[in-house]
């Protein structure tokens, strides 16, 4: 069952238009809404570059139902256990239509 699987709750950030003190407009991230998913890891690659540094790119698939976010678009992104994770791109699932599968970059700073 899928209530069961989301176990995980996520903060949503939206990308919003704002006017600035001088009229100029912006666009800011603003919290948007919590909602419930199953976070599972897909992959994570490490590269080597100058100066003996390493970089791991760590990548996750979220799945929400399909209505928790009805506008979804992927200048969003999640907030979970304080870590941001950026969305990469997002698909049905065809087999279980009431869900979306949304694989993300967690950002590493």
């Amino acid at each position: 069952m899928l209530a069961e699987k989301l176990d995980k709750k996520v903060e949503v950030y939206k990308k919003q238009k704002v006017i600035n003190d001088i009229g100029q407009t912006e666009y800011k991230y603003n919290f948007y809404k919590k909602i419930w998913a199953n976070i599972m890891p897909t992959s994570t690659k490490v590269a080597n570059y100058i100066a003996e540094t390493d970089r791991a790119e760590h990548t996750f698939k979220f799945i929400f139902r399909e209505n928790s976010i009805k506008d979804l678009t992927r200048d969003m992104y999640f907030i979970y256990k304080n870590q941001r994770y950026n969305i990469d791109y997002f698909v049905p699932n065809f087999k279980n239509k009431d869900r979306i599968e949304i694989v993300c970059k967690l950002v590493v700073e």
